[in-house]
């Protein structure tokens, strides 16, 4: 299968909840390389490379998030290019 890529905004009650290390761990189990980062906005911003099966499952498991938070949306964005990540990482701002 291809390997795709998404940009990927997550709006709600996200930020103060682990939602950047729910994300990282799952990530890394799904088998999903890119990174994750709070926003200015209050939102959480991703950003997925990988099987289009597996970011199908990342996308799902971020629309649950973990205890806590209170997904309201999320918004995807396709991108035409591959970044290439290594791993996945917690973007720290």
């Amino acid at each position: 299968m291809a390997v795709k890529s998404y940009k990927v905004v997550i709006k709600g009650i996200v930020q103060g909840v682990n939602f950047r290390n729910f994300t990282k761990i799952e990530a890394e189990r799904i088998g999903i390389k890119g990174y994750v980062r709070n926003t200015y906005n209050g939102h959480v911003e991703a950003f997925f490379e990988g099987e289009e099966d597996r970011i199908k499952e990342m996308i799902s498991t971020v629309h649950v998030g973990p205890p806590y938070s209170k997904v309201k949306e999320v918004k995807l964005y396709k991108q035409e290019t591959l970044s290439n990540f290594k791993d996945f990482k917690i973007i720290r701002n």
